[in-house]
């Protein structure tokens, strides 16, 4: 479905919320993943001049496996400064900063399959291993102060130059100034989980609540992936609205046609793209394989079989265009999407291997114009 077939479900949504709404999705397609970044910022501020003045409420229905912690935070100090009430619409997941953006709203309105998730920070740390090979360390801070907590309680290790020195053993593993980043960053989403359940719970009576908001959604899920359900989401005390039937077939129906249209239950394969087309489609099939006759002596053969290999042709087919989506914000009144595009490189080589290498040559947010662009 086109953005202008969508534009239809857009208004319908409004017409039964009576609001405005705003739709910021970001793809989770293997391949091509798309987060949370500051750069969807100028693009709100797009959308926001294009809602009337007097306007008080607004939906924005959300999609996101999170990002950035920080552009939750701005992009709903951005809405609740142009609204006095803000609902955040969930038909599938939204995890980490995507929760923490759920947090500043009145009230969040989930579908029966979408989830919140826990929102302790992750880092990534690049280490150097044996023979120049990178290694990809992730971790957040509660994984660190998990293993202390299992040392001394599963283990029974107290004696504190015993601790120090597993700590030290820890900084070691992931680096100091990671292990530092990993608490500053877990300071700072309590922090910003606090900020935004403040904007609209601002009672003394709410002191309680925000606190065990904040310690459940940083610490007790145990993993980061951890899918925080409606029920449980209430259960946390969280303002998750009544059950609405139209209002989720609606919203269940935008996100299937977004999610078609970005193509995320097809994951992004260069290799399939190279096979399936005629112009490049030759540089997969299997390389020549050379064989001696069945008595020839083990090294006159190896001799031939190397002769033979270095008659392979080198294959270099034309170069492949893609595109991908990373990211869409829409609403009845303008449409913009990430676009990442590059090309595809394929060779096979004399021994017979593919190699395949993607060099993106573009990657920004492009305004749909109606006609052009738009389908």
């Amino acid at each position: 479905m086109s953005y202008a077939d969508r534009r239809k479900l857009y208004t319908k949504l409004e017409k039964l919320r009576e609001r405005p709404v705003i739709v910021y999705v970001t793809s989770a397609r293997i391949g091509a993943s798309g987060e949370m970044a500051g750069d969807v910022i100028p693009e709100l501020l797009d959308q926001l001049t294009e809602i009337p003045g007097e306007t008080k409420r607004v939906d924005l229905l959300l999609v996101s496996t999170g990002g950035d912690a920080t552009v939750a935070w701005r992009a709903m100090s951005l809405l609740r400064e142009r609204f006095e009430h803000v609902s955040v619409l969930l038909p599938q997941a939204a995890y980490s900063a995507a929760t923490l953006l759920a947090l500043g709203a009145d009230e969040i309105i989930m579908h029966p399959h979408a989830n919140l998730g826990p929102v302790d920070p992750q880092i990534t740390v690049q280490k150097q291993g044996q023979a120049a090979e990178v290694h990809r360390l992730r971790f957040g801070y509660q994984d660190l102060a998990g293993f202390l907590e299992f040392a001394k309680k599963e283990v029974g290790i107290t004696d504190q130059k015993h601790l120090t020195a597993l700590f030290q053993q820890v900084c070691n593993e992931v680096g100091t100034i990671p292990t530092g980043v990993a608490a500053r960053s877990s300071l700072l989403s309590a922090s910003m989980g606090r900020q935004l359940l403040r904007l609209h719970m601002k009672d003394s009576a709410d002191d309680q609540k925000v606190e065990a908001i904040v310690d459940a959604l940083n610490t007790k899920y145990f993993h980061h992936g951890y899918p925080v359900s409606r029920t449980e989401a209430r259960q946390i005390d969280l303002k998750i609205a009544d059950p609405n039937e139209e209002v989720e077939k609606a919203i269940w129906k935008i996100w299937l046609e977004i999610e078609a249209d970005l193509e995320m239950r097809q994951p992004f394969n260069p290799a399939g793209l190279i096979a399936a087309d005629p112009n490049t489609a030759g540089v997969i099939r299997a390389a020549p394989v050379g064989n001696g006759p069945a008595n020839t002596p083990g090294q006159i053969g190896s001799e031939m079989l190397a002769q033979m290999a270095t008659q392979v042709t080198l294959t270099h087919p034309p170069a492949l265009d893609y595109e991908t989506i990373n990211a869409v914000l829409e609403s009845p009144r303008r449409a913009s999407r990430y676009v990442s595009s590059g090309k595809i490189l394929a060779s096979r080589m004399p021994d017979g291997q593919v190699r395949i290498n993607l060099v993106q040559t573009g990657g920004g947010w492009k305004n749909l114009v109606e006609g052009a662009g738009a389908a």
